[in-house]
């Protein structure tokens, strides 16, 4: 991926380097942008995946603390019961430490638009793993009790871990679906389809101009999602885009019946430049 983007600021660069006048600067603050945008997301990866580490990192610990604890010898002894209860309290405070790192985890996934489906299955495997081991600590304190050994804090946080463990699916439903309404959002886009007479009308152009002035009632627009829309029938001979596009991005075609018809052939880049699309009819 970062290759083929240096790729494309090459190709960008050589441009500039042909162009005279406006064309030539706008390319250069356009590069200049694209290096930024990829350094802003090459950091935000890289310290979403040092978060990642760190919780398994705590995982890994909680397993070896887990492993050092043998409840068949457990006794009232002074010594074994405090090695006990330091490795409990070890146990909950990385327990807690890793719920609060995987709950920046998910915020900084919802708020990054540039996040991969990796990322998000990495984050729900520590997610089930957190589950897990709160589960495991609640077992913990039921066997300690039925050996009448109890350690106050362990007791003090079982209540606590219940209700996470309670709350963690109701938790996880209301997240994938603020993620879900955040992805519709993010691919969301607009098209209007009218006449001259019936664009002015929506005041969407005035004169040459395409949707400037603030004033275009948008309630004429249609709402879809750019994922999923490949096409649009304009029912019309006569037809052309008056907002811009990249080329090699879209056909406008006549179908059988002598109609135009838009077919976009690559989505992201067709969307690219605005989120809006007017096509004009007659």
């Amino acid at each position: 991926m970062k290759k083929s983007v240096y790729l494309l600021i090459a190709v960008a660069t050589i441009m500039v380097g042909c162009t005279n006048g406006p064309k030539r600067s706008q390319l250069i603050t356009e590069n200049d942008s694209l290096k930024t945008i990829l350094a802003e997301r090459d950091a935000a990866l890289d310290e979403m995946i040092k978060t990642i580490n760190i919780v398994e990192e705590g995982f890994e610990a909680i397993n070896a603390a887990q492993g050092r604890i043998n409840l068949d010898a457990a006794s009232t002894e002074q010594s074994k019961m405090m090695k006990l209860q330091k490795d409990i309290n070890f146990i909950n405070e990385t327990l807690a430490n890793n719920r609060a790192q995987i709950a920046e985890l998910e915020q900084k996934l919802s708020n990054s638009e540039s996040s991969s489906k990796q990322l998000k299955s990495m984050v729900q495997k520590l997610k089930k793993e957190l589950e897990a081991k709160s589960k495991q600590i609640i077992a913990l304190q039921e066997e300690l009790a039925n050996k009448n050994i109890h350690i106050a804090e362990l007791d003090k946080s079982v209540e606590e871990l219940s209700s996470n463990v309670a709350s963690l699916s109701k938790t996880k439903a209301e997240n994938e679906q603020t993620i879900s309404k955040q992805d519709s959002e993010l691919n969301s886009v607009w098209y209007a389809i009218g006449t001259k007479s019936e664009l002015k009308e929506m005041n969407i152009i005035s004169g040459k101009k395409v949707l400037e002035g603030g004033n275009a009632r948008m309630d004429y627009f249609t709402k879809a999602d750019k994922r999923e829309l490949t096409t649009i029938d304009t029912h019309e001979k006569n037809a052309k885009l008056l907002t811009t596009h990249p080329e090699n991005s879209y056909k406008l075609e006549r179908n059988k019946d002598k109609k135009y018809v838009l077919t976009i052939t690559n989505p992201e880049k067709f969307w690219s430049v605005s989120k809006y699309l007017v096509i004009q009819v007659r």
